[in-house]
């Protein structure tokens, strides 16, 4: 609310900051992966969920995040259960964790990312991805994609996964190599005959998009003293080489190390289809709303019966939309 009274968005992804706002981030990238599956020739492609994690920074406790589900003796010499959630994440020694590591490993994440898709690209060309990042419970960045390649040079998903994993990267602030850590899982789905199965895959990814290290921590004390320590490490690292840590205002010093976006897919480009089908962004998504607004406006002033021939015009159009989609994924 601005202090004129207008309501305007805050934009915000966060469910626990705002959630109508974050609800709408959440549609609008479900329309844009939901584009990338359904609404192209399906049957001349193959689809893989791809999941990526950081490397190891030290021991943490292991700690299931569902009752009855077995995570074995930690290293701490205890069975935890979910009573203990403030313990999730959080490192056995957090003197020893390696916290300038971590968030390190963060800050060139994208980098990593970017030299992987590359090298995906340089064995099969017609790689399109759908990209989410995910925090983890001990402040590490986890990356999850759906990946679309032509079924004519579709890989088996082992291959596809170890290319992937086996990446690795220079940092251009300090000269490190990154790469990913020897967690990682590549599985094929079908977008034909299989739909149950695809939107399970599709809402697994987007549920990680309204997540934040805080909340998803338990929010006790020992997993905010480590959020603390990850945050004290992230505020005096450098984020570029010109950085002096102090006096950067740079959100990469507050967000443990992370840059760039939570979400991101392939672009269409003059070579290339991208993610999405049908060429959806979110831009595209804001200037639709803003034309459904100005219309509904408009039809204000209209008569009742101009107003209902509309909606059912827009019914229609949207029903025809969705039958196409509809046969195209059958097998």
């Amino acid at each position: 609310m601005t202090k004129a009274g207008v309501a305007v968005r805050c934009q915000s992804r966060i469910r626990s900051v705002c959630p109508s706002c974050a609800e709408l981030y959440r549609g609008d990238w479900a329309a844009i992966a939901r584009s990338g599956v359904f609404d192209g020739p399906v049957r001349d492609f193959r689809f893989y969920l791809l999941t990526l994690t950081a490397p190891s920074f030290g021991r943490v406790h292991r700690v299931p995040k569902v009752e009855g589900a077995k995570v074995g003796q930690c290293g701490c010499d205890a069975t935890h259960t979910v009573a203990d959630a403030d313990l999730r994440g959080v490192p056995l020694d957090m003197a020893s964790y390696d916290y300038a590591g971590l968030v390190a490993w963060n800050r060139d994440s994208g980098l990593l990312w970017d030299r992987t898709r590359r090298r995906l690209r340089d064995y099969w060309p017609s790689v399109e991805f759908f990209v989410v990042r995910e925090w983890q419970d001990r402040g590490a960045l986890h990356l999850h994609a759906l990946v679309r390649i032509a079924r004519t040079e579709a890989p088996r998903p082992e291959r596809l996964g170890d290319a992937a994993r086996t990446a690795s990267a220079f940092s251009l602030v300090d000269g490190a190599l990154v790469s990913w850590g020897e967690q990682g899982n590549c599985q094929a789905f079908r977008a034909d005959g299989d739909a149950a199965k695809t939107i399970w895959y599709l809402s697994k990814a987007l549920n990680y998009v309204l997540k934040d290290a805080v909340t998803a921590s338990g929010g006790g004390a020992r997993a905010w003293a480590h959020l603390s320590r990850l945050s004290a490490a992230a505020r005096s690292m450098r984020c570029s080489r010109e950085c002096a840590p102090r006096d950067c205002v740079s959100r990469t010093h507050q967000r443990y190390g992370a840059r760039g976006h939570v979400v991101s897919a392939s672009r269409r480009t003059r070579h290339r289809v991208g993610w999405s089908f049908t060429g959806m962004t979110r831009k595209k998504q804001r200037q639709l709303r803003r034309e459904w607004v100005a219309a509904r406006a408009a039809g204000a002033e209209s008569s009742p019966a101009e107003r209902v021939v509309a909606v059912l015009e827009a019914g229609a159009v949207r029903a025809e939309r969705e039958l196409r989609a509809r046969v195209v994924a059958i097998p």
